[in-house]
């Protein structure tokens, strides 16, 4: 009984030891380590012992030492930094093998993840190639890192360690005369820059020292790194991705630099992001591809490199103004924060934290006291002197009641389109109250081959006119002319600290093709503070478009769920507190003291008005009250349409954010002809608007 006892654990151990998961041990290839091998520079300080190693043959006690001179140097006080700073919470997913990316997620089985599984393919028209690119970047590793440094959970290390082996054995790199900027890739250009330089690394100083983390997983964590730096060096993109590339090439190279290259990759990256960032922030310090979730990405990894070369002691192979660029960039930021902190969503953008992305510019600006007042959200330093600006070259006016919390704030796009992540936008405007964007712009959206991204990125979705139910089409192609200004515009843009005036004029073509150059639009945009915001769009039909007659549609999308008349007997709307913000907004906004928005068509002869609360049915041009966040989410758009005539046609719009609790201040409004109109509110106080030789104006009276 005992033999045959020992007979089927002998054979249960066998059949166990036999099928033991690949992953559970190094998986360093001896071709891994000769490359690291003979890539280090053993006459680097520290490095004696492992060089008699090396020279003797002995490739294991090279290896060793080597490690063990990385375990204990010390590491980059910005990367630890990072190790310190709040996670965005996916280190449970990341240590269970769970990937999320917008509204999908998926749970990986046995411990074991596919690089190359994209869920979205499995959702018809919601196809989202960066489901599975992003993946690839690992971006959970940064937050198990800062677990395991925060509770010692072995779990997380454990994860890393096997995950990163996963990754190496499925995904080797292309060939080395190949680009991975293919569909379906795992090394794609932008993904190799943000594994080395944003997530790897830190997860790298986060899991040094645990015993976990073999000597041989070491060795392949740098065989690995070296691979991305030879392939970052040689396959570039360009704008904010070529940044990225650069960041990850120049991490590695100023926390690695016992391998011989890395003072050339240093020089590179740094010469390189130093040269194209001075094109790619334009004179007014925006970035010229006019969003602001990548002029933060941007920002972000400058101050990255000027931190690590500071904390790698290669502080002097910097150009002496390079940070020039990142102070104006930061300027830029200041001038169009919104008043809850947030930044508006010109072009593809996300929601921004505006004191979190200015906690770079107090270290290195440490006098500049406007800073320090948007890092502490108000608390310390001083608002900036101006209020309504105009940034010439970004083609952007900002009109700003106050620096108070609660003020009312319009962005009024005159410019040109970005040199990426574009949208047919031109003349649009957004409006803030406080922390609520209420005629909203929403970004973009996820980057999904689906319909809700072909509408968000048309005019259609944005607060502009359609002609005959087609929306802009400026030539967008990558060098076209109007991705970025060869002057600047002055918009004739006024401020006099009672009254805002601007105009832009957008005489591009209509619907699929830039050639259909049938109707000139003009928009001016008078302020009158605290919060009254007159629009004028003239239709003006070109020669050629005189020949027939056109109709228009002025849409106004507005972040609420229902629309209320705002005055007895005119078409005026008022939004009510029935908001759509979804749970990761409301850092942004408060849903219990939700501002509102009127929104009234001064001129009403000919004019129709209605709207539609969450229609997702249809083609991507039929869409309308969606603001399209991972799929859509509802809200509401208001459509002023003209039937279709002849000759200048001209849409009169006020729009007048209030207090959540306000009372609706309106008593009447009253077109006088073709050329004015006049807006009586309930105080006795009125506005007078009129047109004079095309040009608008509004006087308000007591």
């Amino acid at each position: 009984m005992k033999k045959l006892l020992l007979l089927f654990l002998t054979g249960v151990f066998f059949i166990t030891a036999a099928t033991a998961d690949e992953l559970d041990s190094p998986i360093l290839k001896e071709e891994w380590r000769n490359l690291v091998l003979n890539e280090i520079n053993w006459d680097y300080p520290g490095l004696e012992q492992g060089k008699k190693l090396f020279l003797a043959g002995d490739k294991k006690g090279a290896s060793a030492a080597f490690v063990a001179h990385l375990r204990n140097k010390k590491q980059p006080q910005n990367m630890l930094d990072r190790l310190n700073a709040v996670g965005t919470g996916k280190a449970d997913e990341g240590a269970n093998y769970i990937w999320r990316y917008g509204a999908n997620s998926h749970k990986f089985p046995n411990r074991r993840i596919d690089w190359f599984y994209n869920k979205t393919k499995d959702i018809p028209g919601m196809f989202d190639r960066e489901w599975q690119s992003q993946l690839n970047r690992m971006n959970w590793f940064a937050d198990m890192a800062r677990a395991y440094q925060r509770t010692g959970k072995k779990k997380y290390v454990n994860a890393f360690v096997r995950q990163l082996r996963n990754w190496v054995l499925d995904c080797p790199p292309p060939p080395e005369d190949k680009s991975g900027n293919y569909e379906n890739s795992a090394w794609r250009n932008i993904d190799m820059g943000l594994r080395l330089g944003s997530y790897w690394a830190p997860a790298y100083v986060g899991f040094i020292k645990a015993p976990e983390f073999t000597d041989d997983d070491v060795m392949m964590y740098c065989y690995i790194s070296l691979v991305h730096s030879r392939r970052l060096h040689r396959f570039n993109s360009y704008g904010n991705i070529f940044i990225m590339e650069m960041n990850g090439l120049y991490t590695f190279a100023a926390m690695f630099p016992e391998f011989k290259k890395a003072a050339a990759n240093r020089k590179h990256a740094v010469d390189n992001v130093y040269k194209n960032t001075k094109q790619m922030f334009l004179p007014d310090g925006f970035l010229n591809e006019l969003t602001n979730s990548y002029h933060r990405t941007v920002v972000g990894l400058m101050v990255q490199m000027f931190r690590l070369a500071g904390d790698c002691g290669f502080a002097g192979e910097l150009p002496e103004d390079f940070t020039t660029q990142l102070e104006r960039a930061y300027e830029a930021f200041a001038k169009l924060a919104t008043p809850g902190l947030d930044m508006p969503m010109t072009n593809d953008s996300r929601h921004a934290d505006v004191p979190k992305f200015f906690s770079g510019a107090v270290k290195l600006f440490p006098k500049r006291s406007d800073f320090l007042w948007f890092n502490s959200a108000r608390k310390q330093g001083k608002a900036p002197e101006y209020c309504s600006v105009l940034m010439p070259w970004s083609g952007l006016v900002v009109m700003r009641e106050s620096w108070e919390p609660n003020a009312a704030y319009l962005i009024f796009d005159i410019g040109p389109l970005g040199v990426r992540h574009a949208h047919q936008d031109k003349l649009n405007i957004a409006i803030w109250k406080g922390k609520d964007q209420l005629l909203y712009d929403d970004g973009g959206g996820s980057y999904a081959r689906s319909r809700y991204r072909q509408y968000t990125v048309s005019s259609l979705a944005h607060n502009l006119v359609t002609v005959d139910g087609l929306g802009q089409a400026t030539d967008s192609a990558p060098h076209s002319k109007f991705r970025k200004l060869a002057k600047p515009v002055s918009g004739d843009f006024k401020s006099d600290g009672k009254q805002d005036y601007a105009r832009g004029v957008f005489d591009q073509g209509w619907g699929g093709r830039s050639g259909n150059k049938i109707v000139r639009q003009e928009r001016q945009v008078v302020y009158i503070r605290p919060n009254i915001f007159i629009v004028l769009d003239r239709m003006i039909p070109t020669k050629r478009g005189a020949k027939k007659p056109h109709a228009y549609q002025a849409r106004w999308h507005v972040d609420t769920l229902e629309m209320l008349p705002a005055l007895p007997g005119h078409p005026a709307l008022i939004s009510t507190q029935k908001h759509s913000a979804t749970a990761r907004e409301r850092i942004y906004a408060n849903p219990k003291k939700r501002n509102r928005i009127i929104v009234a068509p001064l001129f009403t002869e000919g004019v129709s008005v209605e709207h539609q609360t969450g229609k997702v049915d249809g083609k991507w041009n039929e869409l309308a009250g969606v603001y399209a966040i991972h799929p859509y989410r509802k809200t509401t758009t208001v459509t002023h349409s003209r039937k279709a005539a002849r000759g200048e046609q001209r849409f009169l719009t006020m729009f007048m954010p209030l207090d959540a609790k306000a009372e609706n201040p309106l008593k009447a409004i009253r077109q006088n002809g073709v050329d004015g109109a006049e807006v009586v509110f309930k105080d006795g106080s009125k506005v007078t608007v009129t047109i004079v030789n095309g040009k608008l104006s509004a006087q308000y009276q007591k």
